[in-house]
């Protein structure tokens, strides 16, 4: 299977060992780990990309339809969020920090 990855999975194997799917990663991968749950629900989810072949454009057109799956199943609390966006501005006050005990350690 020819996937498209936006994330990185480790597969668990038959035989107990992992299939690592890098971050990024774009080329074919074995049936056994097509097939396992969680590359499935990786792909019902939009974080792995299936096209339906490997020319530029399909290739672009499966990260889009992956992207746009992936932004509507996120649910963690600052996906709504862009990355790197303006910080909130804390109110500037006049008050300087109290002096106080500045030892440390037991007593």
């Amino acid at each position: 299977m020819f996937i498209v990855s936006k994330r990185s999975y480790a597969v668990r194997l038959s035989n107990g060992s992992f299939y690592r799917i890098p971050k990024d990663f774009i080329g074919e991968i074995p049936e056994e780990v097509a097939e396992s749950r969680l590359v499935q629900r990786a792909v019902r989810s939009g974080s792995i990309a299936v096209p339906s072949g490997t020319r530029d454009r399909e290739l672009l057109e499966a990260d889009q339809k992956a992207e746009e799956l992936l932004k509507e199943n996120d649910i963690r609390p600052d996906a709504g969020e862009e990355a790197g966006g303006p910080l909130e501005e804390q109110p500037e006050t006049d008050e300087t920090p109290k002096a106080g005990n500045t030892r440390r350690g037991r007593k």
